[in-house]
């Protein structure tokens, strides 16, 4: 029998993935990153550490559970737009059209945004798959025609933007306004 993609399987994988990631962010907004274990993120989301490890590598991982699909699927959208050629401009604003989309709530964002400004830690392992991120999106653009060296300056730069938003944003809410901005800047209007 040809089970939808949905099945019961799946919708309950997602559950327990859901729950995961709302437990270990209640957790890490009443202690902090470092002072929440495994043990106790299973333990608030009702489920084994054996089911935690089964969808998350480390408590790290939840914090940036949809950063591996966000950049899957903004690579996607790159790829399946017309080639901009070697329009570095035309290449970053492919970029902004593309992402990121957070489908984080802004209590999440809230909690990650004041996360990364206590841990050095964690700020460097976010930098390195925003970085890993770019190089991804450089590859996209170089796949549909575009010079290396525009391909990954635009990447640089459409990261460069979102950093520059994520530090003048005061609230998760201001952030797109923030990211406009600095497009418009470096677009030169």
């Amino acid at each position: 029998m040809h089970h939808p993609p949905d099945t019961l399987h799946a919708r309950k994988r997602r559950k327990a993935r859901a729950l995961i990631v709302s437990a270990a962010f209640q957790l890490f907004a009443e202690h902090g990153f470092d002072n929440v274990t495994v043990a106790a993120i299973a333990e608030r989301a009702e489920v084994g550490r054996t089911t935690f490890f089964r969808y998350f590598g480390d408590k790290q991982q939840v914090l940036f559970a949809d950063d591996a699909a966000e950049a899957d699927r903004m690579c996607a959208y790159v790829r399946e737009r017309a080639s901009v050629g070697d329009d570095l401009r035309a290449a970053v604003q492919l970029l902004r059209e593309a992402g990121p989309h957070t489908t984080q709530s802004p209590e999440h964002a809230r909690v990650l945004s004041r996360l990364l400004r206590e841990s050095d830690d964690l700020r460097s392992r976010y930098l390195l798959m925003q970085q890993c991120r770019a190089d991804k999106l450089a590859n996209a653009l170089v796949e549909t025609g575009t010079s290396e060296t525009v391909a990954v300056l635009a990447a640089q730069l459409a990261m460069a933007c979102e950093i520059t938003a994520a530090r003048l944003s005061g609230t998760p809410e201001s952030l797109s306004a923030r990211l406009d901005e600095a497009h418009k800047l470096l677009a030169g209007h």
